[in-house]
């Protein structure tokens, strides 16, 4: 009997050690959602038929046409087509009260950072802007994430990672508890 309330216990404390650490790893803000260039969304707020236009992130410039739409206050949609088809499309999340933490984990997850965005003809407040490809007007219109290899850089993160490697050792050291009292 005493065995199994020591058993009780540590899977208690266990939960309770798992349910705050949770909750305070994944108390990060969430982006929203992006409409593709291939069916774009929302209100234009520029359109350029022609010209150089650049794109947070890559130091090359394109030459071709950029339409911008705001798709939410905080979602904006840039879809660059240069003259060579090969699109590019910059989600602009705008983030004035994100802490510091968690723009440098977005950033780690292929995010760029731009404190101002007037520098880019939006707000002056900062955004975080992430790039995709897509195709411009052709048969292939599929849209994927610079950056991803066959989309195998979004299957995890350090979080749960660590989550199960601490779950892991719990369990080896419960593990271990219980067959060393019943030896």
């Amino acid at each position: 009997m005493r065995k199994i309330n020591i058993f009780l216990q540590i899977i208690i404390y266990f939960s309770l050690f798992l349910s705050a650490f949770f909750t305070l790893a994944f108390a990060t803000s969430i982006p929203p959602d992006f409409p593709s260039c291939v069916n774009p969304q929302g209100s234009i707020i520029a359109n350029y038929s022609s010209g150089t236009h650049g794109v947070p992130g890559i130091v090359t410039s394109f030459q071709g046409t950029d339409t911008v739409y705001a798709v939410t206050k905080e979602a904006i949609v840039q879809c660059l087509c240069p003259v060579n088809g090969e699109g590019v499309q910059t989600n602009w999340w705008k983030i004035p009260a994100l802490s510091r933490e968690e723009i440098e984990s977005f950033k780690s997850q292929g995010w760029v950072f731009v404190p101002d965005g007037l520098v880019w003809g939006l707000n002056p407040t900062a955004f975080l802007a992430r790039n995709a490809n897509f195709s411009c007007g052709g048969v292939s219109a599929a849209v994927t994430s610079v950056g991803d290899v066959l989309g195998l850089a979004a299957t995890g993160n350090i979080v749960t990672i660590y989550g199960l490697f601490f779950t892991g050792l719990l369990s080896l050291m419960v593990g271990y508890l219980l067959n060393r009292r019943n030896s």
